[in-house]
């Protein structure tokens, strides 16, 4: 038998086998990566929620934007939250997790996902509490799950029937403008799904 026929045959043994284990790898692993992005978006929630809210359940999803609807321990609807994402930024996808009040205005914003340059697009996509060298040497560091971020701040309060607006930051204008398409997208999906006033619960 040629040596290059026995190179193919034994290279493509190789590539199977490889192959094959990816496959196993990834089928065993499947359900573990999912339960943990589940816990992750979890969460996430919790921070851009009411601090009365014991419970969080899917809504139908409208336009690639997932909704949800918080309730108190008494099962009465305290907010909604929603999940956005844009293609618009400087890393690729972009996605958004935006607190909700019944009426739709917003509570709070935080970028659940992003691929942004590190110290460029992330000063308008991450939520880092600035501590002081003093109080980290005194170790008196304090620790706040959701440190101010201006820019994410700025969308607070606003009503998404009404439109939402931001002003891009200097230097990190694409990444500010997919935060601001991402959130957007929620404010169209929302104008859509609960028009004229009409609420839905699970």
């Amino acid at each position: 038998m040629p040596d290059i026929v026995k190179f193919c045959l034994s290279l493509g043994l190789i590539c199977a086998i490889s192959g094959g284990g990816m496959a196993f790898v990834n089928q065993i692993t499947s359900k573990p990566r999912a339960e943990a992005q589940i816990e992750q978006r979890n969460n996430l929630l919790k921070l851009v929620l009411p601090p009365e809210t014991s419970q969080c359940q899917e809504l139908e999803s409208l336009e690639k934007v997932q909704f949800f609807a918080a309730k108190n321990e008494n099962d009465q609807l305290v907010a909604y939250a929603a999940e956005g994402s844009s293609r618009q930024g400087f890393g690729g996808e972009l996605k958004v997790l935006v607190g909700l009040s019944p009426e739709g205005r917003i509570l709070a914003v935080l970028v659940s996902q992003h691929s942004e340059t590190p110290g460029i697009g992330t000063e308008v996509c991450e939520r880092k509490q600035k501590q002081s060298l003093w109080k980290v040497l005194a170790g008196k560091a304090e620790s706040d799950p959701f440190p101010a971020n201006a820019f994410l701040d700025s969308f607070a309060a606003q009503l998404l029937p009404q439109g939402v607006k931001a002003d891009a930051v200097s230097g990190a204008t694409l990444s500010s403008k997919a935060v601001q398409d991402a959130v957007n997208s929620v404010a169209k999906a929302w104008r859509e799904k609960f028009a004229a006033g009409i609420t839905e619960e699970p």
